[in-house]
């Protein structure tokens, strides 16, 4: 098995057991034992489960930037294309937070953890925001005057909506199409598309 199987089996067993037991009830020799590894093994290649921790975050991370990545470099015009990159990046956040239960208290706890992480993250999805944007206005569709202003102010508004829409908090008493019509309304007024149905 080559070194970066072997980094990825240790992720993936740690992030498993993360999930179910939570970080707190385990242990290196708990991850070892798991992964069918000896402990020497295991920290040849992490030093603390806190670091398994964060390489596993940043697995799901690099999930969503995938996800995100697809949408933005499709073929749909700009205004559906931003629409549908926003509700994909809370979908996938949403669902990476789920199906890893265990890790859920320490996204939450550990935000510093997740923002570090997601340094290289944000820089991509401000990016990929400010082109879909700058394309939306070179085709007439968008007359906003900063892409990059408005780009980072979308990006920090979605930051802003992550935890409220993971909890379902954000559409509690509408149904999701009722959400995404709304949001779409919201995004493409803000962006100068003021011909929306």
């Amino acid at each position: 098995m080559s070194t970066i199987d072997t980094r990825e089996q240790l992720i993936k067993v740690a992030r498993r057991l993360f999930a179910k037991q939570g970080i707190d009830n385990i242990t290196m020799n708990d991850i070892a034992v798991a992964a069918n590894r000896s402990r020497r093994t295991v920290y040849t290649y992490f030093k603390s489960k806190e670091e398994l921790l964060e390489a596993s975050i940043e697995m799901e991370v690099k999930k969503i930037s995938a996800a995100i990545t697809k949408v933005a470099t499709s073929d749909l015009a700009p205004d559906k294309k931003i629409v549908k990159l926003i509700f994909v990046r809370l979908h996938s956040t949403r669902s990476i937070v789920r199906r890893n239960a265990g890790l859920r208290s320490e996204y939450f706890n550990n935000v510093w953890i997740v923002e570090h992480i997601r340094r290289t993250f944000d820089a991509r999805e401000i990016a990929l925001f400010r082109t879909i944007i700058s394309e939306g206005k070179q085709q007439g569709l968008f007359t906003v005057e900063s892409p990059d202003l408005a780009a980072r102010f979308l990006h920090f508004c979605l930051k802003g909506i992550e935890i409220p829409y993971i909890n379902g908090i954000m559409n509690k008493n509408n149904d999701d199409k009722f959400v995404q019509h709304f949001t779409e309304k919201i995004i493409l007024n803000a962006l100068g598309q003021n011909n929306i149905s």
